[in-house]
């Protein structure tokens, strides 16, 4: 008996020593501004293919805010839901950011690519800084989208 629980503590040591743990320093993670406009993307992406206009009119905008907030509402919907009908999609993904050139840290490209059925597309976002902080879409680039 004493022999087995012995030979226990050693695996027991043993697999703690093959362990390793990364520890990443505080400053490296990114930070809110960093994701904020990521989860932007994400977001409106889920409200597209729920065809939900309210939430897309709140997400896109300009440097002024949200078109939901000064825009007439039937307008918004419409304009909204011809963009979800043009932006639906299987499945997306983010390739990454670039800040505007001239627009640093009030503007950012997110590249995305669009799985529509067997075609993938490249969407570039443009999200824009709102002067209450928030990041908004500013710009879809639907060229490549019309080319059907």
């Amino acid at each position: 008996m004493r022999r087995a629980w012995i030979t226990a503590v050693s695996c027991t040591a043993l697999a703690a020593g093959c362990v390793s743990q990364t520890v990443s320093r505080q400053e490296s993670a990114p930070g809110p501004d960093a994701v904020a406009p990521s989860l932007v993307v994400e977001r409106f992406l889920q409200a597209v293919n729920a065809r939900d206009v309210t939430t897309l009119g709140r997400l896109f905008g300009t440097r002024d805010g949200p078109i939901a907030a000064r825009d007439d509402r039937t307008e918004v919907e419409r304009r909204m839901f011809t963009l979800a009908s043009l932006l639906e999609h299987d499945d997306y993904t983010i390739l990454g950011d670039q800040v505007v050139p001239g627009r640093a840290g009030e503007a950012l490209d997110i590249m995305t690519t669009l799985q529509q059925g067997a075609r993938s597309v490249a969407v570039p976002f443009t999200l824009v800084r709102a002067r209450d902080g928030q990041w908004l879409v500013e710009r879809i680039d639907t060229a490549e989208l019309s080319r059907r």
